[in-house]
């Protein structure tokens, strides 16, 4: 009788034991996709200027009162994981007095910040940073597309898979080329975040 009691109770635990192990996978599995999609869409890239990104482009001008912006979140930051393909940025600047644009008339440049000694010009060295970047740094360039006093364009950036984890500010400045005058200055955050699980 002892041992019919004890089979039984060995059974019952054996099944709530299971019962418990496959809550917890469940549950493990459920939080994994969870930070997954968090990470996920922490990038904000772009992938094409249409209307609705220029759309959103114009809004922040009003939002934030500048004539260049950078349309990521508002902490300015690109987060990108190595070997997940090229991520592109949307940045928008328009002419100061309003007056209409044209492809050339303001042209931007980005290039990167001054090196804190932690960030990627410290870690990668200055020409493995420069080389994540597909649009070309440090060179005045026309804007991809433009409507009224709104130009449009968009930055590209591909972090090769095995760029050890870093950041680095990106800066973005606008001129005019009509009145040879400064339009203004922004800048983004690069975060090349770690390989790994969630790739």
């Amino acid at each position: 009788m002892l041992r019919k009691i004890n089979k039984r109770a060995a059974i019952e635990l054996s099944i709530g034991t299971i019962v418990i192990v496959v809550l917890a996978m469940s549950m493990l599995i459920l939080g994994l996709v969870l930070v997954k999609n968090i990470f996920g869409g922490a990038t904000a890239s772009v992938n094409i200027l249409d209307t609705k990104v220029q759309n959103e482009i114009n809004k922040l001008f009003s939002d934030e009162g500048a004539d260049v912006v950078v349309k990521l979140g508002s902490d300015q930051t690109v987060k990108i994981k190595p070997g997940s393909g090229t991520i592109s940025i949307g940045i928008g600047a328009r002419t100061p007095d309003g007056s209409s644009t044209d492809r050339d008339r303001l042209k931007y440049k980005i290039s990167l910040g001054q090196s804190t000694g932690s960030d990627c010009l410290a870690k990668l060295k200055k020409e493995n940073t420069e080389n994540l970047f597909v649009t070309p740094l440090g060179q005045k360039r026309s804007f991809d597309a433009y409507q009224g006093a709104n130009s449009f364009a968009s930055i590209q950036i591909n972090v090769p898979k095995g760029t050890q984890t870093c950041t680095q500010t990106v800066l973005v400045d606008v001129v005019d080329t009509k009145t040879n005058q400064d339009v203004g200055g922004n800048y983004f955050i690069l975060e090349v975040m770690k390989e790994g699980l969630f790739q």
